[in-house]
């Protein structure tokens, strides 16, 4: 049994769409088609900015009146006066003493205690130089007060 021929190849794109300028730009300057020179674009260039008229500030309405009458109210009644709040006790330097003094102690036991060789010795001098800096530098330089 033979196979079906393929079909031929269908070529498909989009149809060309016409569009219509409904609303053209009124301000735009019509396009000149003369050349452009060095000394237009210098000249053009040190014309300077046309500068834009500004704008004069909103009308006072009602509701602007209404805003300043409740700011004076509240700053008759006090409400606006605020006074600074007595700074709270840190607790890091707590906390600092309270981590390292224990576990100083149990690298110092581990070092000088009843099961002492030079190993343990090294190791528990050793412990206690690297949690002393490590929670140091944890404590005091990369926690912020709490």
């Amino acid at each position: 049994m033979r196979d079906e021929p393929d079909p031929p190849r269908k070529f498909y794109q989009l149809k060309p769409k016409e569009f219509e300028a409904v609303n053209p730009p009124a301000n735009l300057p019509p396009v000149d088609s003369t050349p452009t020179t060095v000394r237009g674009h210098l000249r053009a260039a040190n014309d300077g900015p046309t500068l834009r008229p500004h704008r004069a500030p909103p009308a006072e309405t009602e509701v602007h009146a209404l805003l300043r009458e409740n700011h004076t109210r509240a700053n008759a009644a006090g409400l606006n006066d605020v006074a600074p709040r007595a700074r709270r006790p840190s607790r890091r330097k707590r906390d600092y003493w309270l981590l390292l003094l224990p576990i100083n102690a149990f690298f110092a036991f581990m070092a000088f205690g009843p099961y002492r060789n030079p190993m343990t010795l090294a190791y528990g001098i050793g412990g206690m130089i690297v949690f002393t800096l490590g929670l140091t530098w944890v404590m005091w330089f990369v926690m912020d007060d709490y």
